[in-house]
Order: C-alpha cells, then structure tokens, then sequence
C-alpha cells in the first residue's frame, strides 16, 4: 500500500461498542461473577461471528474462556479452602 493510499477505518460492530460502554469492571472474585462475564463474553462473540466479524469474535470467546477457567478457578480454590478449613 503507497502513502497516498489510506485504509478505510475499521467499522466497529454494535456488539463492540455495548462492551466498551458497559462499565469498568475490576476482577471477578465469585465464581458467579466471573460465570456471569463468561455469559456476557459468549453472547458478544456469538453475536459479533453472526455479523461476520470473525477477528472480534475471536477475541471476545477468548474473554469468555478466561472467564470460564478464572469460575473454575476460583471454585476449585473456595472448595480447597473449605475442606481445609
């Protein structure tokens, strides 16, 4: 691509600009909290691959899976806790 040629700006997709407008979020400490972000994640990636985004989507189910090991995580951490406890 030549200087002169310039690139058309990437179009965000609606499901891109909900997440960002969301709020701030700080860590999730809950297993439920962080079930509830791997929910919110999964429907930003399936929407975005169904508008044909495939790059964002990507992105947002790899959100959505840290979020599933962070629950699994700290579920196995709570229970190891209590058992000693």
């Amino acid at each position: 691509m030549s200087k002169r040629q310039t690139r058309a700006p990437r179009q965000k997709s609606q499901a891109s600009n909900r997440a960002r407008n969301s709020g701030a979020r700080g860590p999730a400490t809950s297993p439920k909290a962080a079930m509830d972000r791997y929910e919110h994640y999964l429907a930003l990636a399936q929407e975005t691959a169904r508008s044909g985004d495939r790059i964002e989507a990507e992105n947002y189910y790899q959100h959505a899976e840290h979020y599933f090991r962070s629950a699994a995580a700290i579920a196995a951490a709570a229970a190891e806790k209590s058992h000693h406890a």
